[in-house]
């Protein structure tokens, strides 16, 4: 009898498992298929990291249960190569090296999220605001990138564009305003911008085709140590998990269909905005390819590592955090730690030094901290 019930377990279990492992391996073929073609991909990539924590834990269990079909389980495992490289770095630890090497340009590329509350009124010794521009300023980078940057135009308001500029010592500015905003507060621009100790060249903007209210990508050239590089900053549509709670500036970027939107689910939301960063992605992948100059790509995706998103722009680039860093090197602070969405590549023309993601709880998305050298 007990012979029979261990049979049985173990028969239920191999089904089960079976089950399981046809669920993550659909998921592996999220970085090749589009999710517009098979929507559940969308879920099954943001799941990814989840899924592969429970096929580990599978494997291993089979491995006590049953060896002689453990391997399957295996086979399986490894069949995520793919993802598994993509969502995790493998590289040994180690710390951030402050002091620059003449050889390396940094770089530093953040959603500031408005740098918070830009009000004169609310201001203080250890606001937000302050101990952004403090880790600027501490972070000694040659070029920062910047997504959800906002300017304000009234003299009880900050202005970040000139701080920056003026009081950071970052006197080259590229800020093509998508956007201006006359709130009942003040007069506001917004849009990606860079800041740059170098001069910049070639500059210029591409506005994404799904809306013509959307945002845009930019581009710049510097000059670094007799060579040109190219310098891409992004910031993808966000997901607007949290519409409801929006502020009027943020609707523009919404959906033609406003109340439409703040009433759907979060499952509709998700689904819907994968569509859209797969249409911006593809703009800006084919903007990429028209350079054969050293390339660097700044940007916040709003989409994982294991998405289809991430992996055809990754495609014949390199990411600084795999390059360099080991662990999730979670990005956005809130939700996941795994949730990487913020990412520096580069060509084959530049190496990634260093890399460091600071977790400052400021901004909704951490900085990261590049040092990148020409080959």
């Amino acid at each position: 009898m007990a012979l029979q019930k261990r049979t049985t377990f173990k028969n239920i279990f191999f089904i089960a498992g079976i089950c399981y492992a046809a669920v993550y391996l659909i998921s592996c073929l999220t970085p090749y298929i589009n999710p517009a073609e098979f929507w559940p991909l969308t879920f099954l990539a943001l799941g990814f990291v989840y899924l592969l924590a429970g096929m580990i834990l599978l494997f291993l269990l089979s491995l006590i249960i049953f060896r002689k079909r453990s391997w399957i389980f295996l086979l399986v495992l490894i069949a995520g190569f793919q993802n598994i490289s993509s969502v995790f770095g493998f590289h040994e630890r180690k710390d951030f090296i402050s002091q620059k090497d003449e050889k390396s340009l940094r770089i530093l590329s953040w959603n500031v999220n408005y740098f918070g509350d830009c009000q004169k009124k609310n201001d203080s010794q250890n606001s937000v605001r302050r101990q952004m521009f403090a880790f600027i300023q501490q972070s000694d980078a040659d070029v920062l990138c910047f997504q959800d940057f906002s300017n304000f135009i009234a003299p009880w308001f900050y202005a970040d564009l000139d701080y920056v500029r003026d009081s950071l010592h970052y006197p080259y500015v590229y800020f093509p305003v998508d956007y201006e905003y006359n709130s009942s507060y003040a007069p506001e621009q917004y849009g990606p911008t860079i800041f740059s100790r170098l001069p910049l060249s070639d500059t210029g903007r591409i506005r994404y085709s799904d809306n013509p209210m959307s945002e845009s990508f930019q581009f710049a050239t510097i000059h670094f140590r007799g060579q040109q590089i190219k310098i891409f900053n992004a910031h993808l549509s966000s997901m607007d998990i949290h519409a409801e709670t929006a502020s009027p500036r943020e609707y523009n970027f919404l959906e033609a269909d406003t109340g439409l939107l703040l009433h759907s689910s979060t499952f509709k939301k998700l689904k819907r905005f994968d569509k859209i960063h797969v249409a911006q992605i593809h703009q800006i992948k084919s903007a990429l390819n028209t350079t054969d100059l050293p390339l660097l790509f700044c940007g916040d995706l709003n989409s994982v590592p294991s998405s289809y998103v991430y992996q055809h722009l990754r495609k014949n680039l390199s990411d600084a955090f795999l390059s360099t860093g080991f662990g999730f090197g979670g990005t956005y602070d809130s939700i996941s730690p795994t949730l990487r969405i913020d990412v520096v590549l580069m060509n084959q023309r530049l190496k990634a030094a260093q890399h460091h993601t600071a977790h400052l709880h400021l901004s909704d998305h951490y900085p990261n901290l590049v040092d990148v050298q020409l080959r």
